[in-house]
């Protein structure tokens, strides 16, 4: 609730900052009396807070998979996203029209061209270049914001995947684990979502499930049916989970109760040996962490994996679930596997501009004799929408063989 109260804060006060610049860009002429200008913009503004404030409290409201709420805060979100790209778009455009304006100046001045002959040609076009822009924008934006959240957003991969571990115990070939992860259970992560996810796993037939963080999205009265919908998962090697910085958010010790009264075992800064087909035993440490946010949020005290593994054998390679992937920079020297989720692939990573941000957004990253997989996950956070970033399970097949990806 909170988390959510100071996001809708942030986008209200960056859509404020850039609401001047658009609003003077866009316009329509009716408005150019200051007096009127300056209406329009108070009633923009207060028609985007009143739909914030109106999507906080159907969030707090909303049951299980949303119900009658879903539509109307998919909508807000998607809505005020779409506005906030256009809006930068135009903020760029009009810009990009003063500067060719003051170029324009300084050449009439330069060839002694008397500025007001120029100046309303300059005034229109700018305008249309700006109107043009926001129109492109959203011609463009909204089909395919439409499409990511109405099919790309449900539209999971399973992804099969071998990973050399050559110190991996002789009995212990080709032991597979499912990786889930960022599910979000709650509004836009229904029952009707996680029961195809679920299908799909059952059909891995993997020796453990894992779930690397963000089980829940934020709101605690969705603990119970989520945990009720989770406790249908099953492996031999049974069903393993970490809490995310979503987790946190909702509440730690109430998920991580949750997930113990599903039969998942939850590891906050823990381990447990496996042996042959996923049994437990010595040979193989599978490890979990806290969430690095946790300390900041005030709710945990965060990854430590020499607590996670005091008493195990240290030659026995470790596959660590850490919900975030840049924990890969301290673990990898530790571990032989680190299996992430947080990312969500960029969820909204058109042209890939979420590689030229994170270090690690999506699939196999390997350094020295250590391997990352980052999943792309299930789930959303913000708007209920994928773009380039397909959902994703994860089968991972250990092998003590070199494989060519590895």
């Amino acid at each position: 609730m909170a988390s959510g109260i100071v996001i809708s804060l942030i986008t209200t006060g960056t859509l404020t900052l850039t609401f001047p610049t658009a609003v003077r860009a866009l316009r329509p002429r009716w408005a150019d009396a200051p007096r009127r200008a300056r209406a329009l913009r108070r009633a923009t503004l207060a028609v985007v807070a009143l739909a914030l404030a109106l999507e906080v409290y159907a969030r707090t409201r909303a049951p299980f998979g949303g119900g009658a709420l879903r539509g109307l805060i998919g909508t807000v979100r998607v809505a005020v996203l779409l506005l906030f790209a256009c809006l930068l778009v135009v903020v760029a455009a009009e810009l990009a029209g003063r500067l060719i304006e003051a170029g324009v100046h300084l050449y009439a001045r330069a060839r002694r061209v008397p500025v007001l002959e120029v100046a309303p040609a300059l005034e229109s076009r700018r305008r249309l270049l700006t109107q043009g822009t926001a129109a492109t924008a959203l011609a463009v934006g909204a089909p395919a914001f439409l499409r990511g959240g109405l099919w790309s957003r449900t539209d999971i991969e399973v992804r099969t995947i071998e990973v050399a571990i050559p110190a991996l115990p002789p009995e212990l070939e080709g032991l597979t684990i499912v990786q889930l992860t960022d599910l979000h259970l709650g509004v836009f992560t229904g029952p009707r979502e996680i029961g195809a996810v679920l299908d799909r796993v059952a059909r891995l037939r993997g020796d453990l499930v894992v779930i690397t963080g963000d089980i829940l999205d934020h709101n605690p009265r969705h603990i119970p049916e989520a945990m009720r919908a989770l406790a249908g998962l099953q492996a031999r090697g049974g069903v393993h989970a970490i809490l995310g910085n979503h987790d946190h958010y909702t509440g730690p010790a109430l998920v991580t109760r949750g997930l113990r009264a599903a039969g998942i075992r939850a590891h906050v800064n823990g381990s447990t040996a496996l042996g042959p087909d996923g049994a437990r035993g010595r040979g193989l440490i599978l490890a979990g962490v806290d969430d690095v946010m946790a300390p900041r949020i005030g709710t945990g005290a965060g990854p430590d994996l020499a607590a996670a593994l005091r008493g195990r054998d240290p030659d026995d390679p470790v596959v660590l679930l850490a919900h975030n992937p840049m924990l890969f920079v301290d673990m990898e020297h530790r571990v032989a596997l680190q299996l992430s989720g947080h990312t969500h692939g960029g969820q909204i990573n058109t042209l890939g501009v979420a590689g030229s941000l994170l270090p690690y957004v999506a699939g196999r990253y390997t350094h020295g004799g250590a391997t990352l997989y980052v999943s792309r996950g299930i789930g959303t956070t913000g708007p209920p929408v994928r773009l380039d970033a397909r959902p994703e399970i994860v089968r991972i097949a250990l092998t003590r063989r070199r494989t060519r990806e590895s």
